[in-house]
């Protein structure tokens, strides 16, 4: 039998997770460096030095501000491949990186702290025994991929691959199947070459969204990723699919 929380363990739960809503909305309000131990003590009501029973210093901090928003981010783009139906797999990934793109448009601090600059700074030097970016997200992409090569879509051969890069496509494959249920781990390397160049591609067109880059001409972005997405289904001889439901930007 689970035993009940006593008032203070509920209180002090409560108040963790408050503190880690408040850095949540300092984070897009401000960015990074508006997220400090003084400022969400401020939010929720406590002495500063207090913060210090909830989190490791600063670090601690964000270190969970980081994963409260690397579990928002996910479940968005979960949400995004559910509304595809299950047969699916090219609107699945299409929907996928479409949410992708949207959300980073929509969250340029959240995107400095999970894929810029600032991503040292909740990573850090326990960052190996935390949550990574890159297995949530494969989470989400491998087993699409995944299906589509059991398919029989004409992934690159292995024997294609680069004799050097093949090791290293060995270690990302590791990383992005960590979280990838169904037998992932057996998507051969041709085909997390594909998934490389992808990423490669997508994030380039991220880093111009939230940043603004080019802006003036581009607008929203949004053909260039419709040009970027037929071009990367098109390497595979695929199109896009007529059933995709994409997010509203």
């Amino acid at each position: 039998m689970t035993a009940t929380p006593t008032r203070r363990q509920r209180l002090r739960a409560e108040l963790l997770r408050d503190a880690r809503a408040a850095g949540r909305r300092l984070l897009a309000e401000h960015g990074v460096d508006g997220v400090t131990m003084v400022a969400v003590a401020k939010e929720v009501g406590i002495a500063g030095p207090g913060m210090y029973r909830y989190f490791e210093g600063r670090p601690g901090l964000l270190a969970a501000v980081h994963d409260d928003t690397l579990d928002e981010l996910v479940a968005y783009l979960e949400a995004a491949v559910a509304r595809q139906p299950d047969d699916d797999h090219v609107a699945r990934v299409h929907a996928a990186t479409h949410a992708l793109f949207v959300w980073c448009r929509g969250h340029r601090n959240e995107f400095d702290l999970l894929l810029g600059a600032d991503a040292q700074h909740a990573v850090g030097v326990a960052g190996a025994a935390r949550p990574h970016f890159v297995h949530r997200l494969g989470s989400v992409f491998v087993p699409s991929f995944a299906a589509l090569w059991r398919q029989g879509v004409p992934f690159p051969a292995d024997a294609d691959v680069a004799p050097g890069l093949a090791p290293e496509l060995d270690t990302y494959r590791a990383a992005l199947t960590q979280d990838s249920p169904g037998g992932a781990e057996e998507v051969p390397v041709g085909a997390v070459h594909t998934i490389m160049v992808f990423w490669r591609q997508v994030y380039g067109l991220l880093c111009m969204v939230a940043y603004g880059r080019l802006g003036y001409a581009f607008g929203n972005f949004d053909g260039m990723f419709d040009d970027m997405m037929r071009g990367l289904l098109a390497s595979l001889g695929l199109r896009p699919s007529p059933r995709v439901r994409l997010v509203e930007p």
